[in-house]
C-alpha cells in the first residue's frame, strides 16, 4: 500500500476511536437544550429588535 492510503487509514481508524469516546447527550437532554437555544434566541432577537427601534427613534427626531 501506499503511504498515502496508509495515512487516511490511520486518520479513519483515530476518529472511529475518537467517537467512541463522545458521551453524546440523550434524546431528553437534547429536546431541553433546544427549548434553551430557541428561547434564548428569541429573547435575544427581541432585545435587538428593541434597541434598534430606539436607537432609530432617537435618530430619527435628531435628523
Amino acid at each position: 500500500m501506499s503511504k498515502i492510503t496508509d495515512s487516511v487509514g490511520q486518520y479513519y481508524r483515530d476518529v472511529v476511536g475518537e467517537m467512541r469516546k463522545v458521551s453524546w447527550p440523550s434524546k431528553e437532554e437534547t429536546k431541553d437544550l433546544t427549548v434553551v437555544v430557541l428561547t434564548v434566541s428569541g429573547i435575544l432577537a427581541l432585545f435587538t429588535f428593541a434597541v434598534d427601534w430606539v436607537i432609530n427613534s432617537v435618530m430619527g427626531r435628531l435628523l
